[in-house]
């Protein structure tokens, strides 16, 4: 063969070259798996923001985002972290929605095509979503822009759901809608769903569970932090006019009370209908008792529930703007018991026979209530009852009957009280209620009979939660047709007295009225009392020190979800007042009288006068809740030789008002007229009180006042840092955050006239114009010295001029800014001496404007030159407090590092004796060096600790003289 002729070349094996296109294809995956979301990261992002941007109305702001596939391949998860959705308008700042994470998945195609990304799953966890609903109908979850309302150039979404699974996890959901008097309270919610939800038919299977659920309507409890569980499977049908929900395998658990629900819901197109029955057939009466919380929550798994139980429920028939649909639910309990192995008595013949049905349609009359037996009797006690409800849409026939005869002090013997819970006396009622509404309404009370009475004898009640016992010596509470007499009640609790009377009227209206104006409830009480101890009863310290502590200590942190103190709309209430004798907050307060009134959600004073302080106080005015997120005041007072020191140590609001008071003595006279809103804590919004007022005060004294002990040094008149003020009439006002003086306030200052003008914020701000007139003879000795040479040289140089002496007054005018506690005083003393003489200008004109320029220098050389002269007297005291702190600062840390090796020798020293006494003992050795390691250890860490204070305490000492030497001037 040539050597020219080549070989064929040998074809490489099938299976390497598709181990090698395989791993390259991997490899570039793997590639494509990290830079991808590299890559389009920041365009999600964008394009997630600009989203939210123009279709809510709300503020929403995203601490971080993430893209990844790597879990999730081949779809893409975007993840946003902290994000927080809050009001912008009637809502603002209250925070819809804070959620830890938000996770959704997206097919990565979707985002590499870019023109439409389907959401198939959203997982949310750590949440808090606070919900309301304001009075007037607004929702704060209503934030969506309607489609209408967007710009017409706005582009569509490129977002598009198209779910097929979804999760909830650890929320925390607070519901109050005001408009419908409905409020709930979830915690700790976990949820999750799945199935098809772009599908016309979805198999849907839901699973939740919930700590507590609590739901309340209209000033009734349905559910008391009730554990949850509900597994639900749906069968889901969507056509062009009609919807169906049809019920299949599901599961709902209230604590112990389990059921399930048959049948279906479905939305057509101008009506709905349902047929929805209860399935309880595997309920006891035991499990229906774990719905009442004082059953469930004492000692409910070792209680033993006896009885026949019977319930149904179920909800058929058509629902429309017009109609409801037809209901039908009884319960129905026979012969039961309830005893608790550790107790004595039990709870016997129980009996309960009680149900509502409804036939459907729109007449609400034909609406049936009924409690036919209500029966129960423990340890020799009776408790029957029964109500029957006809027409209760437009004339309710109310007929029930109510009678009790309990011994209290039996009820621990048939029920587990609480730790330090005890009861005593005797409950006696006997009521009856027969007749129809339209009776009352009419005043025909001989048409309606309304008897009965409620007694309560010698009741005595203690709890560990309670700081002092509650005794009610007798209570009379008598029924009529027209009003429920509260006859008399006399009660003690500690030192405490009182004894409260009165009626409420349209009681029964208020229960079972049908309209608005019918349900008004008023009343009017009388309350007097001897000695009334608030103090006592809520458990508040009486020591001395506690107002001094309570006026320097930090304000509580507040609630962020706290509700404010809410006035009822429909009632109308009259308390009038007369105590003797009031200890609140330290303060003691005598002879209170006066009248409070609650009506439309506003709480009015009037008339109230007292004695406290050393001094009278009269107040009046109004606190108004009918916005509940941002109550409001408009209050009054007239006050009367107080004293200031115990106004300012228990009313920390003083301190933001009139920074002045804790530093003054003595007593003073105010009036005040202020308006503005509160927090939901009750706390003063402080840029929204608006008023006026005025103090007087025959004779005051203020010491230690930062911005006088400034003036005092700006001036170099020590004097000034102490003041004792006469006859001082002051008038102010408030808006936008500050006090200001409405008049300038004079006074004298160590004898200097003086006018004061300007404001404070309530951040403590102060801004004060000084209007002075200085005598002569209070000019610092040095200073006058050198003005005087100044005019006899001027006088040398002309001795015709007669310049003649300084005048006796000369206009200072100083300016206070900065804050109360760290002032910053400016005075223009030096210039007001040079212009004092300013009659040189007038006297030199003859003699030519040179002459005059070199008088004017002349007084001004001489002045400067004792000013500063006077500089390096301050400058010198500077040093030496900066000195004496250094040596104060070096000997502290000297004193703290003896100690420090003190501690180190004694460590040392140890461990030799441990290491002697462990001799040649290889095992006691090595257990000494370890001993020793960490002895030393100790003692190196606590002498460097007394070292390191050492030096945080000499950096304070440092940094307080600095602040002193910066305050020499």
């Amino acid at each position: 063969m040539s050597k020219k002729e080549k070989l064929p070349k040998k074809k490489k094996s099938f299976i390497r070259r598709l181990f090698k296109w395989t791993g390259l294809t991997i490899l570039f995956l793997l590639i494509a798996i990290i830079v991808i979301p590299i890559i389009y990261k920041d365009e999600i992002k964008e394009l997630v923001l600009k989203e939210i941007s123009k279709s809510l109305k709300a503020d929403v702001t995203i601490r971080d985002f993430d893209l990844t596939f790597l879990s999730t391949f081949p779809n893409v998860t975007i993840q946003l972290y902290d994000t927080k959705v809050t009001g912008r308008t009637e809502f603002k700042g209250v925070e819809l929605a804070n959620i830890k994470t938000i996770e959704a998945h997206v097919g990565l195609w979707d985002v590499i095509g870019g023109d439409e990304i389907k959401i198939r799953e959203v997982h949310i966890s750590d949440a808090k979503f606070d919900v309301r609903v304001d009075p007037e109908g607004k929702a704060n979850y209503d934030i969506v822009i309607p489609t209408e309302e967007q710009p017409a150039d706005t582009e569509p979404s490129k977002f598009k759901l198209s779910l097929q699974e979804y999760s909830l996890s650890n929320i925390q959901l607070v519901y109050d809608d005001q408009a419908s008097d409905m409020y709930a309270n979830i915690k700790n919610l976990n949820h999750t769903g799945e199935g098809d939800l772009t599908a016309d038919v979805i198999d849907f299977v839901t699973s939740t569970q919930m700590d507590e659920l609590t739901f309340e309507m209209e000033g009734l409890s349905y559910l008391s932090k009730v554990k949850t569980n509900a597994d639900v499977n749906l069968l889901m049908e969507f056509k062009q006019d009609d919807s169906k929900f049809t019920l299949k395998e599901n599961s709902f658990a209230l604590n112990n009370f389990n059921l399930s629900l048959d049948g279906f819901y479905q939305m057509l197109k101008d009506h709905d209908q349902m047929d929805l029955k209860m399935n309880t057939k595997q309920i006891s009466f035991k499990d229906l008792l774990s719905l009442v919380p004082s059953f469930y929550q004492s000692g409910y798994e070792s209680m033993v529930a006896k009885g026949d139980l019977k319930l149904k429920g179920e909800v058929k028939g058509r629902m429309d703007d017009k109609n409801l649909p037809g209901w039908d639910f009884g319960l129905n309990v026979k012969q039961a018991s309830i005893k608790y192995p550790d107790l004595p008595g039990s709870i016997s013949n129980i009996t309960v026979d009680a149900g509502s049905q409804f036939e459907g349609g729109s007449n609400l009359d034909k609406m049936t209530i009924d409690v036919t037996k209500f029966h129960s009797e423990f340890v020799g006690n009776l408790i029957d009852a029964n109500l029957k409800l006809r027409n209760p849409m437009t004339d309710p026939l109310i007929d029930s009957k109510v009678k009790a005869n309990v011994n209290l002090a039996t009820i621990g013997k048939v029920m587990p009280l609480a730790e330090g819970e005890s009861y005593k006396g005797k409950l006696n009622a006997d009521v009856s209620l027969n007749g129809r509404m339209s009776a009352i309404e009419t005043e025909q009370y001989q048409k309606f009979n309304a008897l009965g009475v409620i007694e309560l004898f010698d009741f005595l009640y203690k709890s560990k939660d309670l700081n002092e016992d509650v005794n009610v010596k007798d209570l009379t509470f008598r029924f009529s047709p027209q009003n429920l007499s509260l006859e008399k009640m006399n009660a003690t609790m500690g030192k405490s007295d009182f004894a409260v009377n009165g009626k409420i009227d349209n009681y029964l209206g208020y229960l079972f009225g049908n309209k608005k104006e019918d349900q008004l409830l008023k009343g009017a009480f009388n309350f007097n009392s001897n000695n009334l101890d608030l103090d006592q009863i809520m458990g508040v310290s009486t020591s001395t020190s506690t107002a001094s502590a309570a006026a320097s200590a930090e304000p509580a942190p507040v609630d962020p979800n706290a509700e404010p103190l809410l006035i009822p709309e429909n009632v109308d209430f009259n308390l009038n007042t007369n105590i003797q004798k009031l200890r609140y907050n330290g303060i003691d307060v005598n002879k209170i009288s006066g009248n409070v009134n609650m009506k439309e959600e506003v709480a009015s004073l009037n008339g109230l006068t007292m004695s406290t302080m050393g001094g009278t106080v009269g107040l009046r005015g109004s606190y108004s809740s009918k916005d509940h997120n941002k109550p409001a005041i408009d209050l009054g007072y007239n006050l009367k030789e107080i004293d200031i020191q115990e106004i300012t140590s228990h009313f920390l609001t003083i301190e933001k008002l009139a920074p002045v008071a804790k530093y003054a003595k003595g007593k003073f006279s105010s009036s005040l007229n202020l308006k503005g809103d509160l927090t939901k804590a009750l706390e003063p919004v402080y840029n929204t009180l608006t008023g006026d007022g005025d103090l007087f005060t025959n004779l005051v004294t203020v010491s230690g006042f930062e911005p006088l002990k400034k003036l005092g040094e700006s001036l170099s008149i020590d004097k000034l840092s102490n003041q004792t003020f006469k006859d001082v009439k002051a008038f102010f006002s408030f808006a936008d955050g500050k006090v200001t003086m409405k008049k300038p306030l004079k006074i004298k200052l160590s004898g200097i006239d003086t006018e004061v003008t300007g404001s404070t914020s309530f951040t403590q701000d102060i801004d004060y114009k000084m209007a002075m007139q200085f005598p002569k003879s209070m000019i610092p000795a040095g200073i006058l010295k050198t003005a005087e040479q100044g005019l006899a040289k001027v006088n040398g140089i002309s001795p015709k001029l007669n310049l003649g002496s300084i005048p006796d007054m000369i206009p200072v005018n100083a300016l206070v800014g900065g804050t109360v506690t760290k002032p910053v005083i400016k005075t223009d003393l030096k210039e007001a001496i040079l212009k004092a003489t300013g009659n040189l200008k007038e006297n030199l004109k003859e003699q030519g404007k040179e002459m005059l320029n070199k008088a004017k220098d002349s007084v001004k050389t001489v002045i400067d030159n004792k000013v500063k002269e006077v500089k390096e007297d301050l400058n010198k005291k500077k040093d030496e407090i900066m000195a004496n702190a250094q040596k104060e600062a070096d000997k502290l840390k000297a004193e703290a590092k003896k100690a420090g090796d003190q501690l180190r020798s004694e460590a040392d020293k140890q461990c030799t004796d441990a290491m002697d006494a462990a001799g040649s003992n290889p095992l006691k050795k090595k257990a000494a060096e370890l001993s020793c390691k960490e002895l030393k250890k100790k003692a190196d860490s606590s002498a460097t600790k007394l070292e390191q204070e050492a030096q945080t305490k000499a950096d304070n000492i440092m940094s307080k003289a600095q602040e002193k030497a910066d305050a020499v001037k």
